[in-house]
């Protein structure tokens, strides 16, 4: 028979587990979404927490008083909200592709409530999330946030957090540098197309001015745009690779901003 003592120390070392990850799943694509409710979130952390408590050995916390418990859960609540928020903000670069096609549409002054970011958003930015989530679940990628979660109370134990700046700064350059550039480009498509759309109907308007090409305009970038869109539907696998790729890579620098140096 296995026995195990627990003790009010392994009580407050499980609460401090229990702290980041909630803190991840506050924000977590997936996990942290809205029609999850809190009760879920809070039932899956305590479920998650107790499976990483008892998989890594117990390590007593190194503080004496009440504020030096608090300035603990506090990192452990940094560095939780910091690895769930950066891997939730990757998907906004799909939802800004969907704004830049709604904008050529002329679909931009749609908009739709956006349950998972709790923002106003257009109807095809709206159509490209849920689609890159159903993705995600059917390839098994939200299991990488679960991994990354685990990984992080190896790289970083429990109360010894110490914040790069420099590390984390960088890491926002980089993920801005990116958001606009992926976004552009997943959007490429339907731009270029609407582009030369809008050429040939200013020819057309220069000679054929009885003709009406701004109401005729209207109806064939919308017939145009949603043809390219349900060709270029066939490469949402690829692009959610691509996207799944770059939050593996933020997920991680984020995680090495936190790490403490030996």
């Amino acid at each position: 028979m296995i026995e195990k003592s627990f003790s009010i120390y392994h009580l407050e070392y499980f609460l401090v587990i229990v702290i980041r990850v909630i803190g991840v799943m506050a924000f977590a694509p997936i996990f942290g979404n809205q029609p999850v409710t809190r009760r879920a979130r809070i039932f899956i952390a305590v479920a998650i927490s107790l499976a990483i408590f008892t998989a890594y050995p117990y390590i007593p916390l190194k503080y004496t008083t009440f504020w030096g418990y608090s300035a603990i859960l506090l990192k452990e609540l940094v560095v939780g909200l910091s690895m769930g928020f950066m891997a939730n903000i990757t998907l906004t670069i799909i939802q800004m592709a969907g704004q830049f096609i709604d904008r050529e549409l002329g679909f931009s002054m749609v908009s739709n409530f956006d349950q998972t970011f709790n923002t106003e958003t257009t109807i095809t930015a709206e159509f490209y999330n849920m689609l890159l989530l159903v993705i995600m679940l059917c390839s098994d990628m939200h299991y990488f946030i679960l991994s990354a979660l685990s990984d992080s109370f190896e790289l970083i134990p429990i109360g010894n957090a110490a914040l790069d700046t420099g590390t984390l700064y960088d890491v926002m350059v980089q993920y801005l540098v990116n958001y606009f550039v992926i976004a552009v480009r997943i959007s490429l498509p339907i731009q270029i197309s609407i582009m030369l759309l809008n050429v040939v109907l200013g020819v057309l308007a220069k000679t054929a001015p009885q003709m009406n090409m701004f109401v005729i305009g209207i109806q064939l970038k919308i017939f145009v745009g949603f043809a390219i869109l349900f060709v270029t539907l066939g490469f949402l696998p690829n692009i959610t690779g691509f996207l799944y790729s770059e939050m593996q890579d933020i997920v991680t620098n984020v995680i090495k901003a936190f790490i403490p140096v030996a």
